[in-house]
């Protein structure tokens, strides 16, 4: 088999995906970002590809959809924390299926979490329910 019939048949790996804003209101570093990240491939057999950075400006996911244009040559992606996802739940679902329909993955390395398929993106967005719901709650106290 020649090089490029492998580059054509092989996804290349699982891409990371880091932030350089807060994720839930906490400053994380890039390096340790990419060390989470590194490490999550690592214990769970994922070749790790470098990481795309987002842009620091609110509500921004232009690196995100670089990333997920790139979905056709990769396995899918490794997030340094789900919680860097799109607030807003349609945008999340879009994202969720144009993953599954190249056949790819999501994970998330802070949370430990691999999102494969439909049951497990549902078991998410309860997650993000919760989250949001208790962030709402937490303002009458």
């Amino acid at each position: 088999m020649s090089c490029r019939e492998v580059s054509l048949n092989n996804h290349l790996g699982h891409r990371g995906y880091i932030a350089s804003r807060a994720v839930r209101g906490q400053e994380w570093p890039q390096h340790v970002q990419n060390l989470v990240v590194r490490d999550y491939a690592q214990r769970n057999g994922l070749h790790y590809l470098l990481s795309a950075t987002e842009y620091a400006m609110d509500a921004c996911y232009m690196n995100l959809d670089t990333v997920l244009g790139e979905m056709n040559r990769i396995q899918g992606i490794i997030c340094f924390s789900l919680f860097m996802l799109p607030a807003r739940a349609e945008r999340r679902h879009a994202l969720y299926q144009q993953i599954f329909d190249t056949g790819g993955d999501l994970h998330g390395a802070l949370e430990n979490m691999a999102i494969r398929g439909p049951e497990d993106a549902a078991r998410l967005e309860d997650i993000f329910m919760v989250d949001r719901h208790a962030a709402t709650s937490q303002q009458g106290y």
